[in-house]
């Protein structure tokens, strides 16, 4: 009997591909089991370095080679191309440009209330303070919420 719109030839289609997947995963469980007994018996680095590798290649075998990802981790998928790709890595040296950096403004007067005055939270109000910095005195302005 086939769900809702589905006809039986893609019910069957559908039981053929979730067999296959349980098969492969049975498979990955198998050598994901060997690889621990074999690093349990291996008595130097080298040698597990060499279980490592071997494990890795039969599970890379067993799911397909994919340098980009694949069904990897760390692949992004674009589904309009039908192709993995790895992200790009963020740029970090001096020529970056601050504009590309996510940077969309520097300073401003806050935030509006629509009448044009500066709106703040509630219960805070805008204060002239004097304070010291390197000796000197700088006057500026600060929120404070005085207590009630």
């Amino acid at each position: 009997m086939a769900y809702g719109d589905e006809t039986e030839g893609e019910k069957e289609e559908r039981f053929a591909t979730e067999r296959a997947i349980r098969e492969r995963r049975a498979q990955e469980r198998e050598i994901k089991q060997q690889r621990k007994e074999a690093l349990n018996q291996a008595t130097s680095t080298s040698q597990r370095r060499e279980i490592k590798k071997a494990a890795e290649e039969a599970t890379l075998a067993l799911n397909g080679f994919s340098s980009a990802g694949g069904n990897q981790k760390g692949g992004i998928y674009d589904i309009s191309t039908d192709n993995y790709s790895q992200p790009p890595r963020n740029q970090t040296n001096q020529d970056a440009s601050t504009g590309e950096a996510g940077i969309d403004t520097l300073g401003g007067s806050g935030p509006s209330d629509g009448d044009g005055d500066v709106a703040f939270p509630e219960g805070y109000v805008e204060t002239s303070v004097t304070i010291c910095i390197d000796g000197s005195p700088t006057t500026g302005t600060i929120l404070f919420k005085p207590s009630s």
